[in-house]
């Protein structure tokens, strides 16, 4: 007796994701989208990557297979490529069931245009405190973001208080607002922690050293860390202070440090590719920020097994060292609290230990295997939510 045929089980199409970035700046931000990308199950979803300008110093991270399209090549400005930005910009957006804007401002206001133009869903990521953000920008910022924030079916903040801090700037409907914390890669950071001292850090495995990391800038406060420094110093608590990291205030932290008289102990070293072996090798890690929208730096810190000394800004640090519970919190701009902090820090073993220990368990929370499952929930929901079918197409995938 002839067996009946059977039909082959038809598997549904994968979710189209293009994540939108103005380029692979060796930021967080940027180095996270990638590692959600890497991530995303491969089963379900299907990445792309538009980038409108060619910067590459994060090439060599982008995970494997994904494409690419680069909108302006070296040396250009949109005003170079008028056609050729929005040009590729839709045909990417054609090709996707959701965008995502992995950034705040311009990559959002792109997946925004891009959605319009498409009537494909977008996907707003923001990373900061948008009220410094704006505060900082043209007005007419303010105005772009309400009419775009305000659209869009989903807004994804990296902590409670960037969605707090959005929410009483402009009339969000709170069942699109969702808070997802970044995926930090702690197996990447427990690996790069192994590698050698760079030979003009080779002084931290003797002296007591503070480490600082970040941008130079008005918003990450170093200007009080050096202050508290030589607070420290005078008040003959012996260390060392490292601040890595480029930016436009450089010059005026390297006059502050010649007035206060600590060029023997302050180290600027720039950027370092991999800081991981510094903040393993620090007896503290330093956050002095004004404001932040996560502050991941913190859990790389714990990570490492290295106590945190963070100002309780908006938004990010409380959250994270969870009230003072995983480290020591201090008000912004205070002085004499970051010192006293950092002094308990490095004259107290118990106390390093105690929050060294503190800090490996707190940054478990932030590994990717919780944060990425609730990105693709996300995902899921916004393609589930589109137009022209798309949604039974997703419905019918996740009931396999």
């Amino acid at each position: 007796m002839t067996e009946p045929a059977t039909e082959p089980v038809q598997r549904p199409a994968r979710i189209k994701v293009l994540f939108v970035l103005e380029g692979l700046y060796g930021r967080g931000a940027e180095r996270v989208t990638l590692g959600l990308i890497s991530r995303l199950d491969p089963r379900q979803f299907e990445p792309s990557i538009w980038i409108l300008r060619s910067e590459d110093a994060l090439r060599g991270e982008l995970p494997p297979g994904v494409p690419v399209t680069v909108a302006l090549g070296p040396g250009q400005r949109i005003r170079h490529a008028v056609t050729r930005v929005p040009a590729t910009l839709l045909a990417a957006a054609r090709q996707a069931d959701v965008i995502v804007g992995a950034v705040e401002l311009m990559p959002t206001y792109f997946a925004g245009l891009a959605s319009l133009l498409t009537g494909k869903p977008a996907v707003a990521w923001v990373r900061n405190d948008l009220s410094h953000t704006f505060s900082e920008q043209p007005a007419w910022h303010r105005i772009l973001s309400r009419l775009i924030y305000a659209r869009l079916p989903r807004l994804v903040f990296v902590s409670q208080g960037t969605r707090e801090t959005l929410g009483a700037l402009q009339p969000l409907q709170p069942e699109r607002l969702s808070v997802v914390y970044n995926p930090i890669d702690l197996e990447r950071i427990r690996a790069y922690r192994e590698h050698p001292l760079p030979e003009w850090a080779t002084f931290m495995k003797t002296r007591p050293t503070v480490l600082g990391l970040g941008r130079l800038t008005e918003q990450k406060g170093f200007d009080t860390l050096i202050r508290a420094h030589a607070q420290l110093v005078k008040q003959g608590v012996a260390h060392d202070l490292i601040i890595a990291g480029e930016g436009e205030q450089q010059a005026a932290l390297e006059r502050l440090i010649e007035e206060l008289g600590v060029q023997g102990s302050v180290h600027l070293p720039g950027y370092l590719p991999n800081p991981y072996p510094l903040l393993r090798a620090a007896s503290a890690f330093a956050l002095s920020s004004r404001w932040e929208g996560l502050g991941g730096v913190i859990v790389e810190a714990m990570a490492c097994g290295t106590p945190v000394v963070a100002t309780d800004c908006p938004s990010g640090p409380g959250e994270i060292l969870e009230g003072g519970w995983s480290g020591l919190l201090v008000p912004v701009d205070d002085v004499q609290a970051l010192a006293e902090a950092l002094r308990q820090v490095l004259i107290q073993p118990a106390v390093r230990q105690h929050f060294a220990a503190l800090g490996l368990r707190r940054a478990e929370a932030f590994a990717p295997a919780v944060s990425v499952p609730q990105w693709e929930v996300v995902l899921r929901e916004v393609a589930e939510q589109a137009p022209s079918g798309q949604g039974r197409k997703v419905k019918a995938q996740a009931a396999l």
